[in-house]
């Protein structure tokens, strides 16, 4: 093995643990990879599938020396045990969000994270994607002003199926989903969360254990505000046709995935399903406050892996920090915050209530 490289393992060989699979192998940082299910005949049956290393013993993968990075992307319930183990091995974690199921099990974990001083990193991919890093730019170089109001609005259809772990699952979609949009809200506002505000109405899709619409306002400290409106049943149904452009189709039949970023110079709207990104300049006059649109940047389907949800572009990073000895990019205790919001959120919509940040 080279020197310079080190070894890596997935826990969980589902479809995000592909994704994390295939940045392990793509990664020069990494000399070899490992793949973990506990169930033993879905271990074989993926290790000869991959052409990997899978095993269903876990002492196996933590107790091997070579192995110094984990990447964990099983179910929800697991996320916080997994990596809680994983760092008392003396490993580098990337925990896919939620870092848990509930308050006490995300705390687990951030104060695993202290007391080991071993990497920890929550898989909030939206900081390595380049439509959200270029408004964050924009925003830094002031160029709408301070930022005073930013809205989301998510429309989908339903695509987690029935009698699966996500619409079987305790948890609700706010951490498992939403935790990203609300993460970015609180990256481009650039404060502290004070109180949120969450509401759900009556569920249309019958067979989710949890909300399918969430509807949740934050305030933060600076007096800004923040909204993600979030439906998941409206949009028609995709059928998967390979020879369609997917959000070309999907622009207009219900689908939305748009942010708001407002300033006080000025504006930003990021909509993914017109791969594109705009900026407003706002302008005072003799007769009114005016708006002209100053800047388009869009992007290819070939290139949206990078510009909208980048995981590999993440993942692939990640593999170079613990190979290097880094520090984390997205610190853990910033994640962990952006958890107190999922359940603050959470507890609004069951007590119907705002609930301060400072409760939690």
């Amino acid at each position: 093995m080279k020197s310079d490289t080190i070894d890596a393992a997935v826990l969980g060989i589902g479809y995000m643990g592909g994704i994390h699979l295939a940045a392990a192998e793509e990664s020069p940082c990494i000399n070899k990879v490992y793949g973990y299910e506990p169930d033993r005949a879905k271990a074989e049956k993926s290790g000869k599938e991959l052409g990997i290393e899978v095993t269903s013993d876990l002492e196996a993968i933590l107790e091997n020396p070579e192995i110094k990075l984990i990447y964990i992307a099983s179910p929800n319930r697991y996320h916080s045990e997994l990596a809680v183990k994983a760092l008392r091995a003396g490993k580098s974690v990337l925990c896919e969000k939620p870092m848990g199921e509930t308050l006490e099990q995300a705390e687990k974990l951030i104060h695993a994270g202290k007391e080991t001083g071993n990497f920890l990193q929550i898989g909030f991919e939206i900081h390595y994607s380049k439509v959200y890093l270029l408004a964050k730019e924009w925003i830094d170089r002031g160029l709408i002003g301070t930022p005073v109001n930013c809205h989301v609005q998510y429309y989908s259809s339903e695509f987690h199926k029935k009698n699966t772990w996500r619409s079987n699952s305790e948890g609700s979609l706010i951490g498992e989903k939403l935790s990203h949009y609300l993460d970015m809200q609180k990256w481009f506002i650039g404060d502290e969360v004070e109180e949120v505000f969450s509401l759900s109405s009556p569920n249309v899709v019958p067979y989710f254990n949890h909300p399918d619409n969430h509807q949740i306002s934050m305030r933060f400290k600076n007096g800004a505000v923040s909204q993600l409106n979030f439906l998941m049943y409206l949009a028609e149904t995709d059928e998967g046709d390979p020879l369609l452009d997917t959000l070309k189709k999907q622009e207009d039949d219900g689908h939305a995935l748009k942010t708001y970023i407002m300033g006080k110079k000025g504006a930003i709207e990021i909509d993914i399903f017109k791969r594109r990104i705009r900026r407003w300049e706002f302008k005072d006059s003799p007769i009114q406050l005016t708006s002209k649109i100053v800047e388009t940047v869009t992007y290819t389907k070939e290139e949206e892996i990078t510009w909208m949800h980048n995981v590999h572009g993440q993942n692939l990073r990640i593999a170079e920090l613990a190979a290097k000895g880094l520090p984390p990019e997205v610190p853990a205790s910033d994640a962990f915050n952006t958890m107190q919001i999922c359940f603050a959120a959470e507890i609004s919509e069951k007590e119907h209530r705002i609930v301060k940040l400072e409760e939690l």
